[in-house]
């Protein structure tokens, strides 16, 4: 009689891991779907701090503790030290920001 129940334990062991290894592969899955972005194209979608004006309508902006040189999306806009803005996409080494809506 105690050697059916140990068997049946390793028999539902055995089945509740294969069971649980399938299921677990959907969520496994799902962070690497999509290849990370790398390099200035992880910039866009971010936000940053305006550290400073620069001649020509030109910021320094803080995205991830690094410095980059940034222009408004729209020539229009303007920025002050210390406002939070949105990349909006990134052409050579400048990020084209604009304000959080």
């Amino acid at each position: 009689m105690g050697q059916i129940i140990i068997i049946g334990y390793i028999l539902d062991t055995i089945v509740a891991f294969f069971i649980g290894a399938w299921f677990s592969r959907f969520w496994l899955r799902h962070p690497f779907r999509r290849k990370p972005a790398t390099g200035k194209d992880s910039l866009v979608g971010k936000t940053g701090e305006i550290k400073s004006t620069l001649k020509n309508n030109f910021y320094e902006i803080a995205v991830d503790s690094q410095l980059w040189r940034a222009v408004p999306d729209d020539p229009g806009e303007t920025f002050k030290k210390g406002e939070i803005a949105y990349v909006k996409s990134v052409r050579d080494l400048t990020l084209y920001i604009s304000k959080i809506k």
